[in-house]
């Protein structure tokens, strides 16, 4: 199957479309017959090379995104691509191909806008091996209350998480997942002004989760203060008020 069934085009009040793992889709159009969408999910298409991105800038009730993990996936607007959700309360987005040194511009463009519509609550950013940092554009995601980085695993990636993480005012849950090279979390500083931060995952992160130790981890007195701390699956610390 190189492209979804035709009959999808009838479907104007079909409120959730889950793609995952189709590993024959190539290509992707006439989102914007979907009209009624709330929910879509794109992920795991590994031959997918074309996607609508001007029928997706139509839907603008979508709550829910996900295209993720597409790792044939190379062609993106300059524009902003993810344009228009007033709604999007959860973003999934990354893993694309390798053939791109950084995250593609027309989804960085898009910050500021989902920034200014306030709605935006949950994002998953995932990397790919060519990374070297996370997107500084996140920065800008001050109404964003939960956070997931994964999957940046390249030998280039940053080995510290950067200081701006402290923009992200409203964030009460940051999770991170295999960043093998990652090693130490921002400063104490920037750590201590994430004041609304209750929980914190680290997970297949082998130096980071050595350093977060809690007996005797460098990084342990930066994060001791946070109620709820899991690392490799442990909760090493429950201490919700």
């Amino acid at each position: 199957m190189g492209a979804l069934p035709s009959e999808l085009q009838c479907c104007a009040s079909l409120e959730e479309l889950r793609i995952e793992y189709c590993k024959e889709l190539i290509h992707i159009s006439d989102l914007q017959e979907l009209s009624s969408l709330r929910r879509l999910v794109i992920r795991g298409c590994d031959k997918l090379i074309s996607f609508d991105w001007h029928g997706l800038r139509q839907l603008p009730s979508l709550v829910l995104l996900e295209i993720s993990g597409c790792r044939s996936l190379s062609h993106f607007p300059e524009e902003d691509c993810l344009g228009g959700f007033t709604q999007l309360k959860e973003l999934s987005i990354g893993g694309y191909s390798e053939k791109l040194e950084a995250f593609p511009a027309g989804v960085l463009n898009s910050i500021p806008h989902l920034n200014f519509s306030g709605s935006l609550e949950r994002l998953w950013i995932r990397g790919w091996d060519k990374l070297k940092s996370v997107p500084n554009e996140l920065q800008h995601l001050t109404a964003l209350e939960s956070l997931w980085l994964c999957d940046f695993r390249g030998d280039e990636f940053e080995e510290a998480l950067p200081e701006w993480l402290a923009s992200l005012s409203s964030l009460r849950s940051l999770w991170i997942w295999d960043c093998k090279n990652l090693k130490y979390m921002p400063s104490s500083t920037a750590i201590q002004r994430l004041s609304k931060l209750k929980e914190l995952g680290i997970s297949e992160c082998p130096l980071l989760s050595e350093n977060c130790r809690k007996e005797n981890g460098s990084e342990w007195p930066k994060i001791s203060h946070i109620p709820s701390i899991i690392v490799e699956g442990t909760r090493v610390q429950v201490s919700w008020d």
